[in-house]
């Protein structure tokens, strides 16, 4: 096929000659439905002829189903209002809608862009490829290792095992507990997901070059974003502030750091699986990781927690990204952000990345993770049941008995045998599933 784009597109490519990438698909993808969805808006207001509209709305699609996105070559390093890529979108529709019905004139000025600017366009489409890369892939990726994380809860709610603060022991709870508490920080990065749509949804649509909404039409942005809405199955709608829409990534850069606390808390749930794991004879040993064929180049049968690995990779990457796209509010001067291309680049792929790394995560890892009998055993080992102690004998004599037991090593029933305390008294005290509080596996507990 002939090249579809003109000489703005030439232009802009003859004057990035940087890094070889052009701007990810899942914003051209956006970009290229807003075009369609303000051909079919502008045709309702009377703005478009029909058959112009249906030429570009005809394009549009041709372009959504695939295997045109190479005539999309303006490099991502370009200026910083992404203008090119809104020209090239242009160029490649009027001409793809020519190529359709070579009696219809599609100007990609005139027609394609009614209504429209660079500087309302760019940020809408990424605000919109942001949202959807959110609802359509971080939020179910997440939703299934909540899911995994709430069964391994069951699973292990009778598991008992030594609690651990400062990387020192502590009193009993039970391995659910600690899978609950995992769960819950994958609940709370949802949460902060949710919230982020909410910020993403208003569109500085309609206000064209610097928020004024010179050449638009009143009721073309609400119009549109109601279209957009209802296609992708995001919150949409015009902004109640363009000038503020247009002109900063305040929006951004909190959808990116709610990304970026999804990514930290998935690396403390994974690296706490990874010290549990830990052994499995010389270390920690609660937990037996799957074994997903990845093993060593000189010894053989070791079981590396290989995709708990591969997370924290993702997670520095996600982490730099944030700093990416926190740096680049500093490109919001006067009217009009201008370094929007390496936003949508960082963000696109922080979501990207942490999404194919949850699902990975969750299948080969979470899912096939086994308890071993190390965690109950130490229980009963445990020095830290002493605590328990306390409101019966007084914290220094509970202390007393502690050191003691450490430093004769001897079991901790047997030391405080010696320092008055019955096998009766012991048992009713220190009992270790008394000690993990609530025995009812969360949300099954009998109303009050």
């Amino acid at each position: 096929m002939r090249r579809l784009w003109g000489e703005a597109t030439g232009h802009a490519v003859a004057a990035f000659p940087v890094s070889g990438r052009p701007m990810p698909v899942p914003f051209l993808d956006a970009l290229v439905r807003l075009k369609r969805a303000a051909a079919e808006t502008n045709r309702e207001l009377g703005l478009l002829d029909g058959a112009v509209a249906d030429a570009i709305v005809a394009a549009a699609g041709r372009l959504l189903a695939g295997g045109l996105w190479d005539q999309f070559p303006v490099d991502l390093y370009q200026t910083g209002s992404a203008t090119s890529s809104n020209m090239n979108a242009n160029e490649v529709i009027a001409a793809l809608a020519g190529e359709a019905d070579p009696s219809v004139e599609v100007l990609p000025h005139e027609h394609v862009n009614r209504c429209q600017s660079s500087n309302d366009v760019v940020p809408s489409a990424m605000r919109i490829a942001t949202a959807v890369a959110l609802r359509r892939d971080l939020l179910p990726a997440l939703d299934g290792l909540h899911a995994e994380l709430a069964a391994k809860t069951a699973e292990f709610w009778e598991v008992l095992k030594v609690a651990r603060t400062h990387l020192q022991d502590a009193t009993p709870m039970r391995l659910g507990q600690e899978f609950h508490g995992w769960a819950g920080q994958v609940a709370g990065a949802r949460g902060r997901i949710e919230r982020a749509l909410t910020e993403l949804g208003p569109l500085p649509l309609g206000g064209t070059a610097v928020g004024t909404g010179l050449n638009a039409h009143p009721e073309f942005a609400a119009r549109t974003a109601a279209r957009l809405s209802a296609e992708l199955g995001v919150e949409l709608s015009e902004t109640d502030n363009h000038f503020c829409a247009q002109s900063t990534l305040d929006d951004m850069v909190s959808a990116h750091a709610a990304v970026r606390t999804a990514a930290l808390a998935l690396h403390k749930v994974g690296c706490d699986i990874r010290l549990l794991a830990t052994g499995p004879r010389a270390g920690l040993g609660e937990l037996r990781v799957p074994d997903v064929k990845v093993s060593s180049s000189i010894m053989p049968g070791k079981v590396p927690p290989s995709v708990i690995e591969s997370l924290t990779m993702v997670v520095a990457r996600v982490v730099g990204n944030d700093a990416t796209v926190a740096f680049s509010q500093t490109g919001s001067i006067l009217e009009l952000n201008v370094m929007m291309p390496v936003v949508i680049d960082s963000a696109l792929e922080s979501i990207e990345l942490l999404s194919a790394a949850t699902r990975n995560v969750t299948r080969q890892c979470v899912r096939g993770l086994e308890a071993t009998e190390v965690g109950p055993a130490q229980v009963r080992r445990s020095v830290m049941l002493t605590t328990a102690l306390s409101p019966h004998i007084g914290y220094a004599a509970a202390a007393e008995i502690t050191r003691d037991a450490l430093a004769s090593g001897e079991e901790i029933e047997r030391v405080a045998l010696r320092h008055g305390i019955s096998a009766e008294q012991f048992a009713a005290w220190c009992d270790p599933v008394t000690m993990t509080g609530d025995p009812h596996l969360p949300g099954t507990a009998p109303p009050a």
